[in-house]
C-alpha cells in the first residue's frame, strides 16, 4: 500500500515536470456518493446464550465536492487529479431472534474523508462533445470519527427506539485513518463558451481493511458509486 501512495506522489510530480505546452484545466465538481461496505461484523451480545445475528448493508447517500486539475498530454490522453471531500459509510440492518423474541435494528455508519484520486483519462470522438473513460487509484484520509448511529429498533414488530437513551444510540467505531482505492468510470465533456462542463460516473473499490478493531477479524472495505457534474476552466 505504501508503494501505491508513492506512485500517486510520483504521478502528481509529473504534472510539474512535463512539457509546458500541454493543456492544463482547473475546475470544480460536486455530486452524490452512494456508499457501502463489503461487509459489517455482527455485534457480540454479552450475558446471553449464543444467538444467530444476521447483518446486511446497503447504500448510504452522501455528498462529494472538490476540485479538479486536468493535464492533457495529447488530444486523447491526459491525467486528472480530483481532490475532494467525500461522505462515505453504509446503512446497516441487523436482525436476530433472542429467547423467542424478534429483534431488528437499523443504523447508519458515517465516515468523512478527503479523497485524492489520480486518474488516467482517455477521450474519444472528433466532435466538440467528447465521451471519456477514467481509471486510476486514490488515497483517502479519514476526517474525525467513524460513527454508527441507531435509526430504529423494533422488538416483536413494536418500535422501541424511544426506550433507548439518546446517548446510547451512537457508537464510535475503531477505524484506520487511511484508505487506498481503485477508481473506474467515465463521462462526457461538453464545451460551453469559454469553459467545459462535464457529467461523470465512477465506481470506487476500497483495497484497505478500514476496521481497526483488535477484537474482530472481519475485513471491512469501502465501495461506492459517484455521480458528479462540474466545470473546467482552460488556463
Amino acid at each position: 500500500m505504501k508503494n501505491l501512495f508513492l506512485l500517486s506522489l510520483i504521478v502528481l510530480l509529473t504534472l510539474f515536470i512535463s512539457p509546458l505546452n500541454a493543456q492544463v484545466q482547473l475546475g470544480l465538481q460536486a455530486g452524490a456518493n452512494f456508499a457501502d461496505v463489503t461487509k459489517f461484523p455482527a455485534p457480540v451480545i454479552e450475558d446471553l446464550p449464543e444467538i444467530d445475528i444476521d447483518v446486511e448493508t446497503s447504500m448510504k447517500t452522501g455528498f462529494v465536492f472538490g476540485g479538479i486539475l486536468f493535464y492533457s498530454f495529447s488530444p486523447i490522453v491526459g491525467l486528472q487529479v480530483e481532490p475532494a471531500y467525500v461522505q462515505k459509510g453504509a446503512k446497516v440492518d441487523l436482525s436476530a431472534t433472542i429467547e423467542g423474541m424478534s429483534l431488528k435494528m437499523e443504523g447508519t455508519v458515517t465516515a468523512d474523508y478527503i479523497d485524492i484520486p489520480v486518474l488516467l483519462k482517455a477521450s474519444f470522438g472528433d466532435g466538440p462533445v467528447k465521451p471519456y473513460l477514467l481509471a486510476g487509484a486514490s488515497v483517502a484520509f479519514l476526517l474525525g470519527d467513524v460513527e454508527l448511529e441507531l435509526d430504529k429498533a423494533t422488538l416483536n414488530g413494536v418500535d422501541v427506539t424511544s426506550e433507548i437513551p439518546s446517548n446510547e444510540r451512537t457508537e464510535k467505531l475503531e477505524a484506520n485513518s487511511t484508505d487506498f482505492i481503485l477508481n473506474f468510470g467515465g463521462g462526457v465533456l461538453i464545451p460551453l463558451g469559454q469553459v467545459n462542463i462535464f457529467f461523470e460516473g465512477q465506481y470506487n473499490l476500497g483495497l484497505t481493511d478500514v476496521s481497526d478493531d483488535p477484537d474482530d477479524n472481519t475485513e471491512i472495505k469501502t465501495k461506492g458509486i459517484q455521480i458528479k457534474a462540474g466545470v473546467l476552466f482552460p488556463l
